[in-house]
């Protein structure tokens, strides 16, 4: 990496303000570049796509890269201004002097303040059309209209473009704003890639390029990256930012990315992402705020909602009363926590609101109780600050792969924050699940809620059946009444053995020094026919085969078998067939695999043979057994596991 490449700095800034307010002839004075350069807009005398243009200096020992993105002000190509302040670090308002605050005006102030943009300034155009009396009522035009928001102390530059007025003092205030930026160590952030394309085209010789942002973590040529629409991979072939090419992209940054993308993938709105982030959906919570005036959206009406540099027909939901709503898309959306939106209404001639992106991992079920609306708020704040109190609102604790994927948290910012939570006053505890790839945090209180439901359960069980070694993973659920996944239960069965709390005697849980009271006629029999069974795997013999090989009675080894089940020392799949609970075990971890990753991945009689070896009359019957116990469901000729059996 050069030394310039080192001390790069850069800062995005959108332009916004009524049509015909002078932003374009004011970024060229800025930049010496003109950003209209459609016919159309060169004959109109107004800008109609988005413009881009930059300027390259050095300063305090760096490269600085100022970057301006040029939108329309007329109210006809309002979905581009959109699309181009979704991923800005600052705005610059452009009123003029002589027509003072104008509808555009207002609706992009309004806009930038929705969308959070609090780094910024106001130029005041045309100062040469306007008396000093003129000038000073257009400022207080201009504060009245920023007052209470995000640019309400925006200092304001008069300027005047055909002589150049006023242009140094508006250029040198913008260079230290970009210096500003980086003091604030915005890039220290651990976060995985988040890239936001807004244009694509292909280029003779090159391929396909792509341009937007960098918004969160970097990526260097030969990176493999995933398009958000399509899913498809995407390599970089390389990187430039303005007119250098570069060997790493930093959060911030815009840029010219070189991929292996077929060109009619990718377009205004889409992502190239980090293969983790990748999680589309077509529900998401949000805070919504409605601008004074406004009525509240109704439900089952389609809405125009512009997020990042993209547009979506959605319906929306408010959630009890609140300002919470879900917003249900048509088609899947890429968004993640702290996503800044803009609501417009069904005709998408003016602007009813905007709000923030809470939760993407919306339930199924209670979307607007007391609870739900709890979580939601102790979502919405800080990460440290929302797994404390999530943590303590969710008995079956904090799903951190959720979490850390919601806020595009990367690994080290997890362990971080999972770490000082394990540590006092919290103590969470830290349950390892079998498929994460991090814990699932349980506050003490929920934790030792859990851990004496499942010692009161098999105490219970214990009592009521002494002649039972204890009760199998798939039974825990339904003798001790816990709402909990299988996955959930699983993890805190591994941390209760690893305690001591509990044992477990073959696929058999129970309580420390628990042990069955069978006859010792009946044991001595069970010890013959252990060896038997375990030799013959997953292809046991009948019960007439075990009485020939043991040479005992088939009346006496039926009533030895019919104990050996009340005890759960045999599972019996069959009436004429019995297994060992380990062998078992085995034959639900290899339906586990075959149901998939979501458990939602049906599977035939005959694909159950072919995996695991076994003739097809006896598949029936281990299949039928799982059904009957509740590990699986028949639907057709496909069998499924049930939710909550994962």
């Amino acid at each position: 990496m050069t030394k310039a490449q080192a001390g790069h700095r850069s800062l995005t800034v959108a332009t916004a303000g009524h049509v015909d307010h002078g932003k374009t002839l004011l970024v060229r004075n800025l930049t010496g570049v003109d950003t209209d350069t459609l016919a159309e807009e060169k004959k109109r005398g107004l800008s109609i796509n988005l413009g881009f243009a930059y300027r390259q200096y050095e300063a305090d020992g760096h490269d600085c890269l100022l970057g301006f993105v040029d939108v329309p002000g007329h109210i006809d190509f309002i979905g581009n201004m959109l699309a181009g302040v979704g991923a800005v670090d600052a705005a610059l308002l452009v009123v003029a002097a002589d027509d003072g605050v104008m509808p555009q005006t207002i609706e992009h102030a309004a806009i930038l303040d929705l969308l959070d943009i609090r780094s910024g300034c106001v130029a005041l155009t045309k100062i040469d059309r306007a008396s000093k009396t003129r000038l000073n009522k257009v400022k207080a035009e201009v504060r009245e209209l920023l007052a209470g928001g995000g640019l309400a102390d925006a200092p304001v530059f008069p300027v005047s473009n055909p002589d150049g007025g006023g242009i140094d003092r508006l250029s040198n205030f913008l260079h230290q704003l970009l210096l500003t930026k980086y003091r604030r160590a915005q890039l220290a952030e651990d976060r995985m890639f988040r890239f936001l394309i807004d244009r694509s085209f292909s280029v003779r010789g090159i391929g396909t390029v792509v341009t937007g942002s960098c918004r969160a973590g970097g990526a260097a040529p030969g990176r493999s990256l995933l398009h958000s629409g399509s899913g498809a991979e995407a390599r970089i072939r390389g990187i430039r930012v303005h007119q250098e090419d570069r060997d790493r992209l930093r959060q911030g940054e815009r840029a010219a990315l070189n991929i292996t993308l077929e060109q009619s993938l990718a377009g205004r709105g889409d992502w190239l992402l980090d293969a983790r982030l990748r999680h589309p959906v077509t529900r998401f919570d949000a805070r919504l705020r409605l601008l004074p005036g406004m009525a509240e959206p109704r439900p089952n009406t389609r809405y125009h909602l512009h997020v990042g540099a993209g547009h979506h027909l959605v319906t929306l939901r408010r959630l009890g009363d609140s300002t919470w709503f879900q917003v249900k898309t048509r088609e899947p959306v890429h968004v993640l926590y702290g996503d800044r939106f803009i609501l417009r209404d069904p005709a998408a001639s003016h602007t009813l609101g905007g709000g923030s992106v809470v939760d993407i991992f919306v339930p199924a079920r209670g979307r607007d109780t007391a609870e739900r609306l709890a979580i939601l708020a102790a979502m919405d704040q800080e990460s440290a600050a929302a797994c404390r109190a999530l943590t303590s609102l969710l008995p079956d604790g904090l799903d951190l792969d959720q979490f850390s994927l919601c806020r595009n948290l990367g690994a080290a910012a997890v362990a971080d924050i999972a770490g000082k939570l394990r540590q006092s006053p919290a103590n969470c505890i830290a349950l390892t699940m079998e498929a994460g790839e991090h814990p699932r945090l349980l506050s003490q209180e929920h934790y030792r809620r859990h851990r004496d439901a499942v010692l009161a359960a098999l105490a219970g069980h214990h009592r009521a059946h002494p002649d039972r070694q204890g009760v199998g993973d798939s039974q825990l659920t339904r003798v001790t009444e816990l709402r909990a996944s299988r996955a959930l239960l699983k993890a805190l069965v591994a941390k209760m053995l690893d305690e001591g709390a509990i044992a477990r005697t073959g696929s058999l849980l129970h309580l420390p020094g628990h042990s069955t009271r069978l006859g010792e006629q009946v044991e001595q029999l069970l010890g013959k026919l252990r060896p038997i069974l375990q030799k013959a795997g997953k292809v046991p013999p009948r019960t007439r085969e075990l009485a020939e090989m043991t040479g005992l009675p088939l009346a006496a080894l039926e009533k030895v078998l019919r104990q050996a089940e009340i005890s759960k020392q045999l599972v019996k799949v069959a009436d004429n067939r019995h297994y060992l609970p380990e062998t078992m075990d085995q034959l639900a971890r290899m339906v586990e695999q075959m149901g998939g990753p979501g458990g939602n991945q049906g599977f035939s009689v005959i694909a159950f043979r072919d995996a695991s070896g076994i003739g097809r009359n006896l598949c029936i019957e281990i299949l039928e057994y799982f059904d009957s116990i509740g590990f699986t469901r028949r639907d057709g000729n496909l069998r499924f596991l049930r939710a909550g059996k994962r």
